[in-house]
């Protein structure tokens, strides 16, 4: 796994035998993470060292492991993750798509500002995990920050780069934290928000630089993207509500697919500038501002300096109120 890039990479593939068994045999010079798949769905993540010697049984309802306590590790914390996923997230996952059914566009602003709630509560609630010392001391941990940290983790990143600096210097996932915690302070509230060009559905050049002078929210989506496209409606009509105020929105794709980007652009009624590498997480601007997860949004002043970050629906009407008024 590239956390820092989102390029995995397959580096081998193995037939289950007539019982469900298989085996890898992996050259490793460095501990990495890598993720067994079946039919190129996600199933564990193992951490693998040089010599480890890691067994895996799947059963229906839980994986068990031997011969590496940081995949333990791993499988742990996806447990709780999904316990947690499930105690803050999964209710506003469902009733946001209820609203959306029903049309109700206030509903569907309430669920989504809800949505954004539940979001931090289940981030605070991973980095409580993340705290303990037999966890934080792991390599293990870098899944975690390098997936989903929030703002509020910079200082706990900043302890496992002092201990990972310590105890694994030269490994890539040290590297790669080191670069996201780099990245992530580059992307905090008061910073200067990075500058970018990107290409719009014509092949034209966009340039952040040409955005100073208002405020601007920079609004990562995609087409795939459910809780984004149930927030359209809300930004439509703020768009047009506010543009003569002083109010832009610069809209960057992680779509792959032209065309589902363009008809989505056109479905939606989106009537700003829309910008993509069509590379996925992997594109030149998701990267700059560490986009892991959609939607993603940052709100600029009119000297382009972060002001927030993921304002949604009611929220993100309260904060141009704000700002420029009724």
């Amino acid at each position: 796994m590239n956390y820092e890039t989102r390029k995995d990479r397959k580096v081998q593939e193995v037939v289950t035998d007539a019982k469900g068994a298989f085996q890898f045999t992996i050259p490793l010079k460095e501990p990495l993470i890598y993720t067994i798949s079946v039919a190129d769905s996600g199933l564990v993540q193992v951490l693998a060292k040089p010599g480890d010697a890691i067994n895996l049984q799947f059963k229906k309802d839980e994986i068990l492991s031997s011969g590496s306590q940081d995949t333990q590790y791993l499988i742990d914390y996806e447990r709780n993750r999904k316990n947690v996923f499930n105690k803050y997230l999964k209710r506003t996952y469902d009733s946001s798509a209820v609203a959306v059914k029903s049309g109700d566009k206030a509903r569907i602003e309430y669920w989504n500002v809800e949505h954004e709630k539940a979001s931090e509560n289940y981030k605070a609630e991973l980095a409580t995990w993340v705290k303990q010392p037999f966890f934080i001391n792991s390599l293990a941990a870098v899944h975690h920050s390098m997936r989903w940290h929030s703002d509020n983790d910079i200082d706990l990143m900043d302890q496992m780069v002092a201990i990972f600096q310590k105890k694994y210097p030269n490994t890539e996932l040290t590297r790669q934290l080191v670069s996201k915690v780099t990245t992530t302070k580059r992307i905090a509230l008061g910073a200067i928000a990075p500058e970018f060009m990107s290409k719009d559905t014509a092949g034209h050049s966009v340039d952040l630089k040409n955005y100073r002078g208002k405020y601007t929210l920079i609004d990562f989506w995609a087409s795939w993207c459910g809780p984004c496209r149930q927030e359209s409606p809300t930004l439509v009509r703020l768009y047009s509500t506010y543009k003569d105020k002083g109010f832009s929105i610069l809209s960057v794709s992680i779509d792959t697919d032209k065309s589902r980007w363009e008809n989505a652009i056109k479905k939606d009624g989106y009537t700003w500038e829309n910008v993509s590498e069509r590379d996925g997480y992997s594109g030149s601007t998701a990267a700059l501002y560490t986009v892991t997860a959609i939607p993603n949004s940052f709100l600029l002043d009119k000297d382009g300096k972060i002001i927030a970050k993921n304002l949604r629906g009611k929220n993100l009407e309260a904060k141009l109120i704000e700002l420029m008024g009724k």
